[in-house]
């Protein structure tokens, strides 16, 4: 049902970014990702890493305000200079909030709004098998996101790690890095972010 898709990366310290497939539904779009006919992409944030390779398909996009805006009108906020990427600005057709449902075939997933990292992070939760498709909110191996960038706002991040660890994960897909299943680890990383 979920089959993930590695980008390219011009900075090996940076890592590639990870994009996947739920059905035919596509989360981020990777620099070097080409997607097997995707009925929709839906954007995590606006980060350019995340985004380059809506310039290669020709399906509607979802994404909330934030991100739909950045990317409609190839804001700096997307970070493609800094990061050496093309520059991007396509128009999101689905612009999606809190609790906004999308339908798959058999399964559905629920946005939860995540600023921290960027202002424009989103997760997706697909609750028929406790997935969280978290981009760069959630790291593996207890990495935290950058909340130094334009966007970026450390207390919000704590605010959205709140949420999520509201859920019943079984399994993270995160926006760098392989997929991982590690019981509690929001409410690790929660422990960890709200130390005095």
């Amino acid at each position: 049902m979920v089959a993930a898709f590695r980008g390219v990366s011009k900075d090996p310290a940076r890592g590639a970014a990870t994009g996947y497939m739920a059905g035919t539904i596509a989360i981020d779009a990777p620099e070097g990702v080409t997607y097997p006919s995707p009925s929709l992409i839906v954007l995590t944030h606006e980060h350019c890493d995340h985004i380059v390779g809506i310039l290669r398909h020709n399906c509607p996009i979802g994404a909330n305000g934030f991100t739909a805006d950045a990317v409609g009108r190839g804001s700096p906020s997307t970070l493609c200079t800094h990061l050496g990427l093309p520059h991007v600005e396509k128009r999101v057709e689905r612009v999606y909030r809190e609790g906004d449902g999308i339908e798959g075939d058999g399964f559905s997933l629920r946005v939860i709004e995540t600023p921290g990292h960027s202002a424009g992070s989103i997760c997706l939760y697909m609750p028929e098998k406790r997935y969280l498709f978290c981009g760069d909110t959630v790291f593996p191996d207890g990495f935290f996101p950058s909340v130094s960038l334009p966007t970026s706002d450390p207390a919000a991040l704590a605010d959205s790690y709140e949420k999520l660890a509201a859920l019943e994960i079984e399994k993270f897909f995160p926006g760098h890095g392989e997929p991982f299943s590690s019981p509690g680890y929001v409410e690790k990383l929660l422990g960890i972010i709200r130390q005095p």
